[in-house]
C-alpha cells in the first residue's frame, strides 16, 4: 500500500480516550486510539514506583497522563499517515497543538524520508481537539505535593551516557534512576551505581500495530524521547521531584541528511531546539518542573572520555541498540561475537562507540569489552566512511558527529589529534540547564 492509499483510506486518527488507576505502588494507564473505520489500539503502561511510594491521585497527575498519550500518537498513526488527527480526549491550545505538529512534522522526518512521503505540502497534517471545556488545567493543584529541588529523576537507558549522568550528579543530588522497559543491562547498571531502585514503566504496545506492519501498512522511526520525557515528567510528578535530568548530547543536534530541501534528523527529540519547545510546554503544565539535558554542553566523544573513568560499568553497558528494538533478537554475524550479547559488532552504534573508546583506553580494552574491535572490521567499512561523512547520508542512529567521528579516526592508533584536542575542549552553554548543574559539569569536563 502507499502512502497516498492509507490516507485516502484512512482520512482521521483519533486520540479516543485514557483511564488510569493506582494499586498499591503501581500506576496503570490505558491509551485508546482509533484509525476509523477499521482499527482501533490500546497501548497500555504500568508506572511502578518504590514500595514506600504514596501516588497522589489529583487533577495534575490526571493531566500529565493526557499529554503523556500524546507523544504515543506517532506511533500508531505512522501505520496510515493519515491527513488529520483528532484529539477526542482533551483540549489543546494553539501553542499547545502547534508543540505537537512541529513534533509531528520534524520528529518524524526520518519516517517520511525512508517512506518517500512529501510532508512539506501545506494541507499536509491538521490538528484538531475537543472543545475548550476539556482544556487542561495549567494549574498546579492545590493537593499536589511540593516538588523536591533536591531530587532528580535520571532516566537510565544501559549506555555510557546514563552513567555518566548518574556518576557525576549522584554526589550532589538525591538521585532516583527511571527505566522503561527495564532490562538486565540496566539491571546491572543501576545494581553498579549503588543507587535506590528505579522507577519502571511497562510500555506495551497495542499487537495489532506489528500485526499491520507486516500486511504493509507504513514503518518508520518515531520520536522515542518525546514519550521518553513525558514519561519521566509525569514519574517526577507522581514522586515529588522537581528535575528530569537526561543525558542528551551536543552532537544530537547534527542532521543525517537533506530531503525535499528540509533537514532530517534521526535524533531530532534530542535536540536543543527540542529541548527548548518542551520547556516552553511544561512551564504551561507545572512551572515548577525542569527537564533539560545535562549534558547537553558536551560533544558525544567528550561524554566518553568521562565515561572511561568508570571501567566498573565496562563489562555491563552497552550501547548497541539491537538490544532493544521490538521484537527482534540480538544477531551475531561474527563468529567472535558470539559469546558477547550486549554488542552486535556491525551497527553504526557500535562502530561509533568504539571509535570513540578506543581514543581514550585503546583499542585492546574495546576488544575486550566488545569482542571485536567494529572500525576494523572490513564489512564495517561503508558504514565507517557513511560515519567520516566520505558517503552523503549519516547513519540513522544516535552516533557522533562528523566532525567528531574524522578526530577520532586520526587518533585511535596513537596520540589525539589537534581536531580532537580541540573538540575535548569545547563547551556550549544551554539556557536550560540550571547554574548548579552546569557547575558540576563543567567542573567534570576540566577534571577529565
Amino acid at each position: 500500500m502507499t502512502y497516498d492509499q492509507l490516507r485516502h483510506q484512512y482520512p482521521e486518527f483519533i486520540y479516543k480516550n485514557f483511564s488510569s488507576q493506582v494499586t498499591g505502588n503501581r500506576l496503570e494507564i490505558a491509551y485508546h486510539f482509533s484509525a476509523p473505520p477499521d482499527h482501533d489500539f490500546t497501548h497500555r503502561l504500568t508506572f511502578t514506583f518504590p514500595d514506600t511510594a504514596i501516588i497522589p491521585e489529583n487533577s495534575q497527575i490526571t493531566d500529565l497522563i493526557f499529554h503523556l498519550g500524546l507523544s504515543l500518537i506517532p506511533s500508531y498513526w505512522k501505520l496510515t499517515c493519515s491527513p488529520a488527527i483528532k484529539i477526542a480526549a482533551g483540549s489543546l491550545s494553539p501553542s499547545q497543538t502547534g508543540f505537537w505538529h512541529k513534533l509531528l512534522i520534524k520528529g518524524m522526518g526520518e519516517y517520511y524520508y525512508k517512506n518517500r512521503i512529501d510532508f512539506t505540502v501545506s494541507d499536509f497534517l491538521t490538528l484538531n481537539s475537543s472543545s475548550p471545556d476539556k482544556l487542561s488545567s495549567s494549574v498546579v493543584a492545590a493537593d499536589q505535593p511540593p516538588l523536591r529541588p533536591d531530587r532528580v529523576i535520571i532516566p537510565v537507558g544501559g549506555g555510557k551516557d546514563s552513567i555518566v549522568t548518574l556518576e557525576l550528579l549522584k554526589s550532589h543530588f538525591e538521585l532516583t534512576p527511571f527505566v522503561i522497559n527495564p532490562s538486565p543491562i540496566t539491571d546491572e547498571v543501576i545494581k553498579i551505581s549503588r543507587l535506590p531502585d528505579p522507577i519502571t514503566v511497562k510500555s506495551t504496545f497495542d499487537p495489532l500495530l506489528f500485526d499491520l506492519n507486516r500486511q504493509g501498512y507504513l514503518n518508520g522511526h518515531t520520536p522515542v524521547s518525546a514519550f521518553y520525557a513525558f514519561s519521566a515528567v509525569l514519574a517526577a510528578a507522581v514522586s515529588s521531584g522537581k528535575f528530569v535530568a537526561f543525558s542528551n548530547e551536543r552532537s544530537s543536534n547534527e542532521g543525517n541528511t537533506i530531503y525535499l530541501n528540509q533537514e532530517i534528523n534521526h535524533q531530532y527529540s534530542k535536540t536543543l531546539e527540542f529541548e527548548s519547545d518542551l520547556q516552553t510546554y511544561l512551564r504551561d503544565l507545572n512551572p515548577d518542573l525542569n527537564c533539560f539535558s545535562f549534558l547537553r554542553p558536551l560533544y558525544e566523544i567528550q561524554i566518553t572520555k568521562i565515561f572511561s573513568r568508570y571501567p566498573e560499568y565496562f563489562p555491563v553497558f552497552s550501547s548497541c541498540n539491537q538490544n532493544f528494538k521490538l521484537h527482534r533478537p540480538l544477531s551475531n554475524p561474527s563468529p567472535a561475537l558470539k559469546t558477547n550479547s550486549k554488542w552486535c559488532g556491525h551497527c553504526p552504534k557500535c562502530v561509533s562507540t568504539a571509535l570513540m573508546l578506543a581514543c581514550f583506553i585503546g583499542k585492546d580494552e574495546v576488544v575486550k569489552i566488545m569482542s571485536v574491535y567494529p572500525p576494523d572490521l572490513p564489512e564495517n567499512r561503508t558504514l565507517l566512511d557513511d560515519l567520516l561523512g566520505k558517503n552523503p547520508v549519516k547513519p540513522f542512529e544516535c552516533v557522533l558527529s562528523r566532525p567528531e567521528a574524522v578526530a577520532a579516526y586520526a587518533s585511535v592508533n596513537g596520540s589525539l589529534s589537534p581536531q580532537l584536542k580541540e573538540i575535548l575542549s569545547a563547551w556550549q552553554d544551554d539556557p536550560n540547564l540550571p547554574e548548579n548543574f552546569a557547575s558540576v559539569l563543567s567542573r567534570s569536563l576540566k577534571s577529565a
